[in-house]
Order: structure tokens, then sequence, then C-alpha cells
């Protein structure tokens, strides 16, 4: 008996994959394709949240005093600490040494606003503070540097010299990060190496060079403190500040215009300075930028607690379906018991006693959930482990965790993502219900279901609280639905050219 290629079956053209054959078949089915299409401008909007939606400019070519005094008061400090340290006789200690970095990390903060003069000036100094911070320096050496930079380098005393800054990119936290490699690797794969086959090794690499760009980028920028509203002020005297489309934070209130219609219904002399396409919420923040903020929430819910249900299935069902008798009959009984409790009811007694959170969220779902995935894993191990492929391997020698996710699950892994896909549309529905009913993500982040909740007192006076979120939660929801029904079409092995 001669086996077929998978590539040539069903009158495919020889040489293409199956996963190539696949998407060939979803491409025709054009409602999958438009969610597809959704799907994917939904992830890229979650991706790119701090670039669309943000108070922090891309740009400001400007002045920063308060970044200049906070640096000059810290300088000083340090300066104080290591005098009474000198004092002590404490010269090669730990704290002694703290105070020397914390000296010239600011020193440098300073040079960097200060013109060519002041910063040469600023430099000798640094070298002073340099002769300092080495072993053997008495307390009498220290008053002049400190003289020195009362005298010449107070904030009312220099010419602050404007400088670019890009205060939206120093702000990307590390996760922020992650996220933004993978999807710019995806992107990259997509235009530049679409004829070469993804394989699990791209994909470990992948995401083993974002995690480390991830890390990378915490430590060289660490997370900073700006006061709400720092840079729309300086915004106002600086030469050149360029802001996202959507120049709002997620959690910043403008008071003057809490709960504001959107503008585009507004008349033109009832607008103002501020301009809010969706309007605002109770409090004064902008609803499309807490739309935007959310979508990010939706997704990472969605995707995270989908891959952790869908792992825990497949190793629980693939244990069942290959090794059979007693573990099938043990594993099919705790499947039976767990489907036996409602999974919302369930969701919501666990939370009961737990903080709410995002990642109590993302844990419940995952394991409240697996059931399904479980049940149909084991069918499809029953399906493919009585093979004649599977018998040859086990009679080369091959091991039984070899033939499980070497040989069986990749053949059966198909019908598992058509659940995934419809998974995430069920996760981003409970999600939403869960901040709707004010047990899901706490205030003050933004999802879907907590705008919901927002506009759940005032559903006929702020009716774009409502509408808008819940419209999202829709066109979201089918997308997924969409792009499930058509995958689990297009990866049918009955498939016609």
């Amino acid at each position: 008996m001669t086996s077929q290629d998978p590539a040539t079956t069903s009158g495919a053209p020889e040489g293409l994959s199956f996963t190539r054959i696949a998407y060939r078949q979803l491409a025709r089915n054009r409602l999958a394709m438009a969610g597809f299409v959704m799907v994917v401008m939904v992830v890229t909007v979650a991706v790119l949240v701090p670039f669309l939606a943000n108070d922090k400019p891309y740009i400001i070519h400007a002045t920063l005093p308060d970044d200049y005094d906070e640096a000059y008061a810290s300088v000083l400090d340090a300066h104080d600490q290591a005098v009474k340290l000198v004092e002590a006789g404490q010269l090669v200690s730990e704290p002694f040494w703290r105070c020397g970095h914390v000296v010239f990390a600011n020193l440098k903060r300073m040079a960097s606003q200060l013109g060519p003069a002041d910063r040469a000036e600023l430099k000798r100094v640094r070298k002073s503070y340099t002769g300092l911070f080495s072993a053997g320096s008495i307390r009498a050496t220290w008053d002049a540097p400190r003289a020195d930079l009362v005298s010449k380098f107070d904030s009312e005393k220099v010419q602050l010299v404007p400088h670019s800054y890009f205060p939206l990119f120093r702000s990307l936290r590390p996760l922020e990060i992650f996220f933004l490699s993978l999807y710019l690797a995806a992107v990259w794969r997509w235009i530049v190496r679409r004829r070469s086959p993804p394989t699990w090794r791209r994909g470990r690499t992948a995401v083993l060079l974002a995690a480390v760009a991830a890390i990378v980028w915490g430590f060289a920028f660490p997370k900073k403190f700006v006061p709400a509203g720092y840079f729309k002020d300086l915004a106002r005297k600086a030469l050149v500040a360029v802001f996202p489309p959507v120049p709002y934070g997620e959690t910043e209130i403008i008071i003057e215009n809490m709960k504001q219609e959107p503008t585009w219904l507004l008349p033109p002399d009832k607008r103002g300075s501020n301009h809010h396409l969706l309007g605002t919420d109770t409090i004064g923040r902008d609803v499309l930028s807490r739309m935007i903020y959310g979508s990010r929430i939706a997704m990472i819910i969605g995707l995270i607690a989908v891959s952790l249900y869908v792992s825990i299935g497949i190793v629980v069902g693939a244990c069942a379906g290959f090794f059979r008798g007693r573990a099938d009959m043990l594993i099919s009984r705790i499947i039976e018991v767990v489907i036996c409790f409602p999974t919302l009811f369930l969701i919501l007694i666990v939370l009961a006693y737990l903080r709410p959170s995002i990642i109590n969220i993302m844990v419940v779902l995952g394991l409240t959930s697996w059931t399904g995935v479980a049940r149909l894993t084991r069918g499809e191990f029953f399906r493919i482990g009585t093979l004649d492929y599977v018998a040859a391997i086990r009679a080369l020698g091959g091991s039984n965790w070899r033939i499980i996710f070497r040989h069986i699950l990749p053949n059966g892994i198909g019908p598992v993502l058509v659940v995934a896909s419809f998974g995430i549309a069920a996760a981003i529905l409970v999600e939403s219900a869960l901040s709707f009913l004010g047990m899901g993500v706490p205030q003050p982040f933004a999802s879907w279901g907590t705008l919901l909740n927002d506009g759940r007192a005032d559903i006929q006076g702020a009716w774009w609280l409502t509408v808008f979120p819940g419209f999202a939660i829709f066109l979201t929801v089918t997308a997924w639905n969409l792009f499930g029904e058509g995958l689990r079409d297009a990866i049918d092995p009955r498939l016609k050219q």
C-alpha cells in the first residue's frame, strides 16, 4: 500500500503544503476572509495601542525644566548623603557608591539640556566628583563642587537648550515591546518571506528574541512617573510636538468635558478645544481612547486564556485517547464532573473570593474551559491511533511521547484550532460580561465591558457609552466566529479545487 502526500490529495497541485491549500480554500470564502481581515485589524489595534491613543507625544522639541530641576535636586541630595557617609568613615560602603551612581546619572541628565558652554563647565564639575568618589577623599574637599552647582547650575541661572525627546517610545513597557516584536516578526514573515513555510523552530526563535528584547528594554528604560497633562502643558511652549491620532491617555480625566457627546454631534460653537470623536464618560475620559485600550484587554484575555485551556485540554485528551483503558476511564469521569458545573457561575464563584484582575480572569477561564478541547482531542487520538503509520512507528521503537507529540498531534490539531477560534470569541464575551457586572477588569483600566458598566446608569443620557462598546464587542465576536467557520471548512480533508 502506497501512501500519498497530503499536498497531492483531492486534486491539489503537487508541491503545495496542507497549510497553503487550507489558506486557498479559506480565501474563497468571502465571509471568512471578511472575518479574518477584521480579526487582523483588531489585533493590529491591540498591538499598536500606545501609538494610536496616548497623552504622550511621539516627538517633542522643547526644554524640560521640571526634569532638569528633578535631576539637580537629586544631585544635591546624593551629595549631602555622601558627605554624611564620609564623616562617618564609610568611604567604601555600598551606600557611598550608590550615591556616586545617582550623582553621575543625574549630572548626565542635566548636561543633556545645557548648551555647549554650560555643558563644558558641568563636565569640569563631573571630573571633580570623580575624584571625590575615589578612595581617600576627605570632608574638606566636598564643599567646592557643591558650591559650583548652587552658584552656576540652578535652573534660574542656566539657559536650557531645547532638544528632541521621544516620550511615547520611552514610556513603552516590556510587555508591549514583547507583543510589538512578535507582531513585527509576523509582518516581516508575511511580506518578505511569504514563500518559505512557517516552522516551529522559527516561531520559537521569534518568541525568544521578543522576550530578550522586552527584558533588555525593561532594564534600559525603567518606568518613570510623569504627572498627568505634563506633556500637553509643555507642548504649548514647545517648538515641535507630534501627538498620536487620539491624544488622550487611558485614564486621563478632563473635568470640564464630563459626559460630553461625540464631537461630530455638537454644534461648532460648543466643541471647545478638546475633540472627542466618541464622546467622554461620566468623569471626562475619552471613550475612543478607552475603547482602543479595551481592544488590548480583549485580545490578551482571549488569546492567553484560550492558549491556557487548549494546552490543558490537549495534554489531558491526548493521555486519555492514547493510553486508553483505565486512564481513559478516569479522565473521562473527571471531564464529565467538570462539565456539570456551569462555566459562568463557576467563574463568578471563584472571582468572588479573588481580587478582580486580568490575571485572575485569564487563569479562571483557562482552568474551567478545557473540557471541550480534551474531549475533541481524545476523539482525534482514538481515530488516528488506529492508523497504520502509528503502528509502524511503534514497531520501529518510537517512544510514546514521540508518537503523541511528533506524529499524532500534528495530524489531529486542525479541529482543535477551529475550537480555539470560537473559544476566543467566547472568552471576549465572558470578560465583557464579568466587567459589566463589576467583577472583571478593575478600574481605572479600560475594557469594553467596563465601558458598558459606566453607561448602564444613564443609558438614555449617555447612550454613546453603551452603543459604541457594544458594537465593538459585536463586530469582534462576529469576526472570530466567521473566521472559525471558514477555518473549519478549509481544513476539511475533502477539499475541492
